[in-house]
């Protein structure tokens, strides 16, 4: 496995895509999030994103899904550039693309809400697999954001690999967020006993949990990064332990929606206190 850089995630501001590529190599990171349609917007050909992660030596790990899973009417109007998105990001050697996914309904009870999302998963799923894409989908796993819903949907680790199953195209998985593993009932590295092998993971959220809130009280924010004060909830050594054990080779990326990061203005500052924060906790 290996650290990846996200700039959005930590709430750092850039100008562009050389600035992520420059600031994620200034910290010692191999790789970078970062959408086909961002580089498109800024006018950077697939010559040119590849001669610059050359440069950099600093590829792109993963893209976020740009097509709106919350509604039938809301996925047919975007599924049509999917194709797009991923015949550009095959170009430039991203392998990965991830989501998440609400872990409830007002309107579908489980069944029919499992019905939808194995439909439209599929569809998307195929479009990327024709393209050599995984798929990656995040489970949601705080008690009280399930419990505010009318009908409760998957919200666990073995719940949501049984929906990557019945997807059935073969490059569907999980996006591992230890967040969602803990306040889910999955603290450290016990996610293990539900791993058929490493490919049931796409890719990893890090984050830690608040050390004096039970984890059913915990909701989706706040969350913390390694050694932040408040944090020590979760098991963060034993998680990536676990992922190392398992054989894990895709990206780490840090994701906190820290409270204590957004005070600081700087972004080199930012940075650096993540990247010394993820090596406080990585396998040795």
């Amino acid at each position: 496995m290996y650290k990846s850089f996200s700039a959005g995630h930590l709430g750092i501001k850039l100008e562009g895509f050389e600035q992520h590529l420059a600031l994620a190599k200034k910290y010692g990171y191999g790789a970078i999030g970062y959408s086909p349609s961002a580089l498109e917007s800024e006018g950077i050909d697939a010559f040119k994103a590849l001669d610059l992660m050359g440069q950099y030596g600093v590829i792109i790990s993963d893209f976020g899904l740009p097509v709106s899973i919350r509604n039938m009417d809301e996925f047919n109007k975007g599924f049509p550039n999917l194709e797009k998105a991923a015949r550009a990001a095959a170009g430039l050697g991203i392998r990965r693309c991830c989501t998440w996914m609400m872990s409830f309904s007002n309107d579908l009870e489980f069944a029919d809400n499992f019905k939808f999302h194995t439909k439209i998963f599929r569809l998307i799923a195929e479009v990327l697999d024709a393209y050599g894409i995984l798929f990656g989908v995040e489970f949601i796993g705080p008690k009280p954001l399930l419990n505010s819903g009318k009908y409760k949907f998957i919200h666990t680790f073995d719940q949501i690999l049984e929906l990557c199953d019945a997807v059935g195209t073969g490059n569907v998985g999980v996006l591992l967020d230890a967040h969602h593993c803990y306040t889910s009932g999955l603290p450290g590295g016990d996610f293990k006993k539900f791993v058929r092998n490493e490919k049931d993971i796409v890719l990893v959220h890090l984050n830690d949990d608040d050390k004096d809130i039970p984890p059913d009280e915990i909701g989706d924010f706040p969350r913390f990064y390694p050694g932040e004060p408040g944090s020590g909830g979760n098991d963060l050594p034993g998680f990536l332990g676990t992922l190392k054990e398992i054989g894990y080779t895709g990206p780490v990326v840090m994701e906190p929606f820290s409270d204590g990061l957004k005070k600081i203005e700087c972004n080199d500052e930012k940075a650096r206190i993540i990247a010394e924060s993820t090596a406080s906790v990585w396998p040795k």
